[in-house]
């Protein structure tokens, strides 16, 4: 194609251009009206609505004194609670009891949850309570750090301090790391007499709680002589309805946990009582996370022992 054809060409488009300018510009601009016109009459008539509501709603609250209290009571109770008013929470060593299946390990792994956004730091924890998750480049973290006790405590003296950035420290089913039995023992007593030390100054090191998880109800006296919470959970599940809209499947979660709270009283040099009995229920608010819980945190532990090689029975 030379020169000349070029020229031709571009010559064409531009009075094909020229001719439907008027054209496509009114086209243009009817659009542009029959779009911005009904959008400029909703923001008018939402504006005017809001300015409606305004001036009712202040007629309202001035028209409702005395009654209008009784809403900004319960407004201010739901919005000023803190989580360190719950009895889990409150600062000290904590005794959650329960049998199988009760929902103590999933009430402590929520409960290290929350107090891990309200504080920004994590928990030890002696067992794997987490299901890891995952970065965007597939490696693979915990937020809780799994510690052995040895790891602080060894031949009666405290060996290490804590890091900073973790401020709970689980000790995950107590019938598997202590026995009252066992408390002639020079092993256990390596770990338990520097471990109640810890508890006593553990605001100086930086520990906010101690979870001790166990089915029995009662340990080592002195560690239960330490106590400053005594708590009985029961698991509360009810019918995921929202994930059955979403995928028809039949699906039960975790409502929260019903739970009797009691404090720890010592009566006596090597007693203890259980007083001011509290029942209130530790609503689940974290159910994302909850997907993260290890049902199983124990399994690791006990496949990583020999394993006892089954032989074939015979008559």
């Amino acid at each position: 194609m030379n020169l000349s054809h070029v020229n031709k060409y571009q010559e064409k488009i531009f009075k094909f251009i020229d001719k439907y300018q008027d054209k496509i510009f009114k086209f243009q601009a009817l659009y542009m009206k029959i779009i911005l016109f009904p959008i400029h009459i909703l923001k008018s008539s939402l504006y005017w609505f809001l300015s409606l509501i305004s001036v009712t709603g202040k007629f309202a609250r001035y028209t409702t004194f005395p009654f209008h209290w009784i809403g900004i009571y319960i407004y201010l109770r739901k919005s000023l609670k803190k989580i360190d008013d719950l009895p889990i929470f409150k600062l000290g060593a904590h005794y959650i009891y329960g049998k199988p299946g009760s929902g103590k390990s999933t009430m402590i792994y929520h409960a290290i949850m929350d107090y891990a956004y309200m504080t920004g730091k994590c928990s030890y924890t002696t067992a794997y309570m987490e299901i890891p998750r995952t970065n965007l480049d597939g490696t693979q973290y915990y937020y809780h750090q799994v510690f052995e006790p040895s790891d602080f405590y060894k031949d009666g003296i405290q060996i290490s301090s804590f890091d900073p950035n973790f401020n709970i420290v689980v000790y995950e089913e107590m019938l598997t790391q202590y026995h009252q039995r066992d408390n002639k023992k020079k092993s256990y007593n390596d770990e338990i007499l520097p471990m109640i030390g810890s508890m006593g100054t553990q605001r100086h090191q930086g520990i906010d709680l101690f979870y001790f998880i166990s089915q029995l109800p009662r340990n080592d006296i002195s560690i239960m002589q330490m106590l400053i919470g005594y708590h009985e959970p029961k698991i509360k599940k009810g019918f995921d309805y929202l994930h059955w809209l979403e995928t028809g499947l039949f699906r039960f979660k975790i409502k929260g946990w019903k739970v009797t709270s009691y404090e720890v009283e010592i009566s006596g040099q090597y007693d203890y009582k259980l007083v001011n009995k509290k029942r209130w229920f530790y609503e689940n608010i974290y159910p994302d996370d909850m997907e993260h819980f290890n049902r199983l945190n124990m399994k690791k532990q006990f496949n990583a022992l020999p394993r006892m090689k089954g032989a074939t029975m015979s008559a």
